[in-house]
């Protein structure tokens, strides 16, 4: 896949002994320029890997075996500095518009090959919602993770049925699945509904947790601590 290179001076190594696992997904919430010239401001110190405008370009800004700024304070199923075990990809958007169909084929062609080069699962592109639900939102509700999964580079959970569920039954299959156990209720339910039922708006119901039911069986739950 072709890249037009575009080199951020934000980066650093990789923390010793980690592995690239795991893919983030932003959106930027400015245009492709402003992006380009905040995520390569020294001053700003955020960067990420790839940015994608929506055109479908697609941009470089730090290598792939380096540590580019894009997690911040984050946390997936025991790991915390996400930023040595990921790849961070922007997506130009604002944060209430649809995802053009060019931009979604052009992460689609990204993820398949960043996939196979680095052997992650496709389980392990996340949200930056996912992994900082919080304080984050992208990418946000317009974001189609089912187109993503129908092409084998994304995880979308689908169910039947709903089950029987409580609010503390939820947040415990949330931490199964490896949302962070500080994070509340609320901001967890708002970041799964962003990403599996991103048109529902009525009360939590068993299908909120048999989704999430469905996305915690998805993983190992013998991989659901681990250390940095």
């Amino acid at each position: 896949m072709e890249f037009v290179k575009h080199p951020s001076p934000n980066y650093g190594l990789r923390r010793a002994g980690t592995e690239i696992d795991f893919i983030i997904l932003h959106y930027t919430a400015m245009s492709t320029k402003k992006s380009l010239e905040r995520l390569c401001d020294p001053v700003h110190e955020v960067s990420c890997h790839f940015l994608i405008d929506m055109l479908g370009t697609c941009y470089q800004l730090v290598d792939e075996n380096k540590r580019a700024w894009h997690a911040g304070k984050s946390y997936w199923r025991g790991y915390k500095d996400l930023n040595s075990r990921s790849i961070g990809i922007e997506l130009v958007n604002s944060g209430n518009d649809q995802f053009p169909e060019v931009q979604i084929k052009s992460l689609i062609m990204l993820l398949q090959h960043l996939l196979e080069v680095h052997k992650i699962n496709p389980k392990n592109v996340l949200g930056h919602s996912d992994i900082a639900p919080s304080r984050k939102s992208d990418p946000g509700r317009w974001f189609n993770w089912k187109k993503l999964a129908n092409y084998g580079v994304a995880l979308f959970p689908e169910v039947s049925a709903p089950m029987g569920c409580d609010k503390q039954l939820f947040l415990n299959q949330a931490k199964c699945t490896g949302f962070d156990p500080d994070a509340n209720f609320e901001d967890i339910l708002r970041t799964f509904r962003n990403r599996c039922r991103p048109n529902f708006t009525g009360e939590f119901d068993g299908y909120d947790c048999a989704l999430m039911q469905k996305f915690a069986n998805s993983f190992n739950i013998d991989e659901s601590s681990n250390s940095q």
